[in-house]
């Protein structure tokens, strides 16, 4: 077919070894060639941000601490997109806590709840409170913390939270123990790829 609509050509390898080049060495513009990229000038592979999965990626995680005979629920939730947290971006968390595994009959309370933020670099204790927060079932704790700013490149933050807990020993005793209930919760951090 092709030789059919090629006249003076039997084949393909004439029709190459005959066709002569379009521009001539007369012709052609007599100024230096044009510089080209070399393969090591070529587009160099651009460092998107990096981030491993974290647990407030879906907004909520629930943590259960076994403390004797009774649980603190602790439970974080954000509004925020937690997957677009840098260090040099404030979080806000909201924190809740509630007492399971036990009837009501002992009065329990919060004596100090407090956050320590360290993103490898630094630590810092972000919040404190301290008081008398009945948290007796079914009454919870629930507090708000913002999360400052931390070490710039900093690929994950750490979260301490330490809840000290007065458990009444007997109903109605006015006598108490002291129960310390830790957390940890790992937030990662986007980083312009340096770190991942």
């Amino acid at each position: 077919m092709l030789s059919a609509s090629l006249t003076g050509c039997s084949n393909l390898k004439e029709l190459t070894s005959s066709s002569k080049p379009l521009v001539t060495e007369s012709s052609a513009p007599s100024a230096e060639p044009s510089p080209t990229l070399s393969a090591s000038a070529a587009a160099q592979p651009v460092k998107l941000p990096v981030r491993a999965s974290g647990p407030l990626d879906t907004g909520t995680v629930t943590h259960r601490l076994k403390q004797g005979n009774f649980s603190v629920k602790l439970t974080y939730w954000t509004s925020d997109n937690a997957k677009q947290y840098t260090a040099e971006t404030l979080k806000t968390i909201n924190v809740s806590a509630h007492i399971e595994d036990t009837g009501n009959t002992h009065r329990i309370t919060v004596s100090t709840f407090q956050v320590i933020q360290d993103d490898g670099t630094k630590r810092d204790v972000v919040a404190t409170d301290n008081g008398k927060f009945d948290v007796t079932p079914p009454y919870p704790y629930g507090t708000v913390v913002t999360l400052p700013a931390a070490t710039a490149g900093a690929p994950k933050l750490t979260l301490t939270v330490r809840l000290d807990l007065l458990v009444e020993t007997a109903p109605k005793s006015n006598s108490y123990y002291r129960s310390t209930a830790l957390d940890t919760l790992t937030l990662p951090l986007l980083t312009n790829g340096a770190n991942g």
